[in-house]
């Protein structure tokens, strides 16, 4: 099941009705949203609820055996080791396998596996947990707070991620503030709308170009015009996959961080990982960035690490060189801000709009690896947005030209921030409900059939 299927709707209207039934019952409550979310990943194949259990188990028991025996919290590196080994077995075998046949020395058989849902994600998740419990910065968590931490599951599939710190304290207490309902009807009804009505009706258009690898005969505007509606394909997706789960965290009484806010407004490529996937972007900087040396041992070391956090983050995506390169981009980027000093802070006027461009431009080209199915169809894709030489480069698809209008809707939901601040607390009440109304129309009139989330395969 996906978010967006009718069956999931049912199936959590349900367990919400189920929730507010149960209101003064916490105990048996997070229990039955535990059991939800195990529930929703052996929808998608007992081999993914295998997994997860079996990763889940060793690490309660590992922490709980190292502090009830005090042993050195330290130990904690050993049970990290298991899950990223994990995470490799299950995620990168068989991306490894085809690397190493390039070595007949060193060629060996190893076999593909089906990569489980979410295993990323949980494994980030578990890791921020021991990393935090071998600096004493949380305490080894009871069985109930520790799987609801790890299968809450408006986070579990595709995030945001999540530390400790920002859950835990929230299990086992009831929640009663008014404003929740509506704020969780709304975000529900937005991320929806994001994602069906905008993300999928791109995808449609757009695919088609895709699957090709720059070998389709249109424009040289066409595939620019592809990877720029790609941009804001992959923002209605995952932002709308993010307030979906806000919004059902809301509605159950918790909270989750926020993980987006207007990236096509970020004027430097740091700027950018502040705004996109906000809890990733912090989760490398405290347990990769920093743990190398993060800037403190002079510059060279520091650009090195930014490249080093940002093509281990880009391969994080998807065991593939494609997402390497991406990552790549993004590591030369930020690395080429800090040779030429260029800070947020210290930008205005035409340099301001200026790096803005440059940012949204070196972004836009970044995506062409991260959507390609391989290096080759990433080259071929290049070739194509740089082919201005031939007759018709600039003439544009009408079917493009019509999916503008859905990016619209993804660019104007990024400019919410500029405006909403000016309206008047007293009418915000009106506003939303009127947008909930008019945002609900859209979705059911608008509606494309549902899609797997990106997201979802990492």
């Amino acid at each position: 099941m996906t978010y967006t299927d009718t069956l999931f709707i049912f199936v959590f209207a349900l367990l919400w009705l189920t929730v507010r039934a149960l209101r003064t019952s916490v105990v048996v409550r997070e229990w039955l949203i535990i059991g939800f979310g195990l529930f929703l990943v052996s929808s998608w194949g007992l081999s993914s609820l295998f997994v997860l259990l079996t990763v889940a188990a060793f690490n309660f028991v590992f922490v709980w055996i190292v502090f009830l025996t005090k042993r050195p919290l330290g130990l904690a590196k050993w049970a990290i080791v298991f899950d990223l080994a994990v995470l490799a077995f299950f995620k990168y075998s068989g991306f490894i396998g085809a690397n190493l046949a390039w070595f007949p020395a060193a060629r060996i058989s190893l076999p593909a596996f089906g990569i489980p849902l979410a295993i990323s994600f949980y494994t980030f998740h578990i890791i921020s947990y021991l990393v935090d419990f071998s600096r004493r910065a949380t305490s080894p968590l009871p069985l109930r707070k520790y799987l609801f931490y790890l299968c809450f599951f408006p986070h579990l599939i595709a995030g945001p991620i999540v530390r400790t710190w920002q859950l835990a304290p929230q299990v086992g207490r009831v929640r009663r503030v008014p404003g929740d309902l509506a704020i969780g009807v709304h975000y529900l009804v937005l991320g929806f709308f994001l994602k069906a009505a905008i993300a999928n009706n791109l995808a449609a258009a757009i695919d088609p170009i895709w699957e090709q690898g720059g070998e389709l005969n249109v424009s040289t505007a066409d595939y620019w015009l592809a990877a720029f509606l790609y941009y804001c394909q992959i923002y209605g997706d995952f932002a709308g996959y993010t307030l979906m789960a806000l919004g059902m965290a809301r509605l159950l009484g918790y909270r989750l961080p926020p993980n987006f806010r207007g990236p096509m407004l970020a004027g430097t490529m740091q700027g950018f990982w502040r705004r996109w996937h906000i809890t990733l972007s912090f989760w490398l900087r405290d347990y990769l960035y920093i743990p190398l040396g993060g800037n403190q041992r002079g510059m060279l070391r520091g650009l090195a690490n930014v490249l080093i956090t940002m093509l281990l983050g880009g391969l994080w995506h998807g065991a593939g060189w494609t997402f390497v390169a991406w990552g790549g981009m993004h590591g030369i980027g930020i690395c080429g801000e800090r040779l030429l000093g260029i800070r947020a802070d210290l930008l205005a006027g035409w340099r301001r709009a200026a790096w803005w461009a440059v940012t949204q431009f070196w972004v836009t080209i970044a995506w062409v690896f991260f959507r390609s199915p391989d290096l080759t169809g990433a080259t071929n894709f290049f070739r194509a947005m740089f082919r201005f030489n031939h007759a018709g480069a600039w003439s544009v698809h009408g079917g493009l030209v019509l999916s503008l209008l859905f990016a619209l809707g993804a660019v104007l939901h990024q400019t919410t921030p500029l405006w909403i601040n000016r309206v008047p607390r007293k009418h915000l009440g009106v506003l939303l409900g009127a947008a909930t109304g008019i945002l609900l129309v859209l979705d059911i009139v608008v509606y494309s059939p549902s899609k797997t989330f990106i997201y979802f395969q990492f």
